[in-house]
């Protein structure tokens, strides 16, 4: 406890004394080129270049393209043309050029996914409601409320280091006026702890690490192995309101998805969280933190070019829904 205390004096020592910051003028504020691109297995390979402005360059910040930049794609050495779909395990080279603002160039390896094991869904109905016929003259007119549990094998393959991002998605059936008939309610990022393994000590002691919305995690605690993510979902809705019932009002499902990604992408992405929810997006408010243009794979500096492949899982919730309906 004594230690707890002795760092929160320190910390709010800080808040004193990190007012100030030197001005170096001999700091190169000349322009660069800018590189980012998403790279994903089996779709165009789209680039954005840009350049680099001054923080208090306003016209800059309003618009900083480059209109004279050629860009080059390299797929494993050779030169492809736009039309060119990467595959998993290319290595993709990003080479652009301009008369004004010179080179810049980044590399990445396409990463191969990961497969999903074994998906167990478990439906609780929290709360229902039904309407009867002989008063709203409606076959099937039902409010329901339900949670959904999800166990997500991930099968880890060995002798590579891997990096992985969490996502899902949802449709269903719409109604006659075109709204949705299915919402998806809260997701507990708190139910699976690997989503916070980027978080050090000094962090949690601090406090950031509550309410973080991080889904990038590795392999590094179950490298080569199967680890099961534990996926909660709180408050769904599925509403259904019609004059003559058919099953297909009942069709809804959510998409889970297992992006292997670059390291230069979750590189990015922990940054973004230091800067936005970490100690050191804190540090940088009260003028204590390195000054960093952030991170970047580009050769300038300046940019990120990153790679993705995905596996995906749908799980189907007809069938629970006519249970708890009929």
């Amino acid at each position: 406890m004594a230690i707890l205390k002795y760092i929160l004096l320190l910390f709010a020592a800080t808040l004193l004394t990190g007012c100030y910051e030197n001005f170096n003028p001999e700091v190169d504020t000349r322009p660069v080129l800018c590189l980012n691109s998403i790279i994903t297995a089996g779709e165009p390979i789209e680039v954005k270049v840009s350049r680099t402005w001054l923080y208090n360059d306003t016209n800059a910040q309003r618009d900083h393209s480059v209109h004279d930049a050629t860009v080059t794609i390299l797929a494993n050495g050779k030169i492809v043309g736009p039309d060119y779909l990467p595959a998993e395990g290319d290595r993709i080279g990003i080479v652009a050029e301009s008369p004004t603002y010179g080179c810049a160039s980044a590399e990445v390896i396409v990463p191969f996914a990961s497969p999903i094991g074994n998906v167990k869904v478990t439906p609780v109905v929290t709360d229902i409601w039904k309407g009867y016929e002989d008063i709203f003259h409606y076959e099937v007119f039902a409010d329901i409320r339900f949670n959904l549990s999800i166990e997500m094998d991930v099968n880890d393959p060995a002798g590579v280091d891997n990096y992985y991002h969490f996502g899902y998605n949802w449709s269903g059936s719409s109604a006659p006026d075109g709204s949705p008939m299915f919402f998806v309610g809260q997701f507990e990022y708190d139910a699976e702890p690997i989503f916070k393994e980027h978080i050090g000590v000094f962090e949690t002691i601090m406090g950031n690490d509550e309410a973080t919305s991080f889904v990038f995690f590795t392999d590094r605690q179950f490298a080569g192995k199967t680890y099961t993510l534990h996926l909660n979902y709180t408050d769904n809705v599925f509403r259904v309101k019609s004059q003559k019932y058919d099953e297909s009002l009942l069709e809804c499902d959510m998409t889970l998805f297992l992006t292997t990604v670059s390291p230069s992408y979750y590189n990015w992405a922990v940054y973004k969280w230091n800067a936005d929810e970490g100690i050191l997006g804190d540090l940088s408010d009260i003028g204590l933190a390195e000054p960093k243009w952030g991170y970047s794979n580009v050769s300038t500096g300046a940019g990120v070019v990153a790679a993705q492949s995905s596996a995906k899982h749908t799980v189907d919730l007809k069938d629970f829904l006519k249970n708890v309906i009929l």
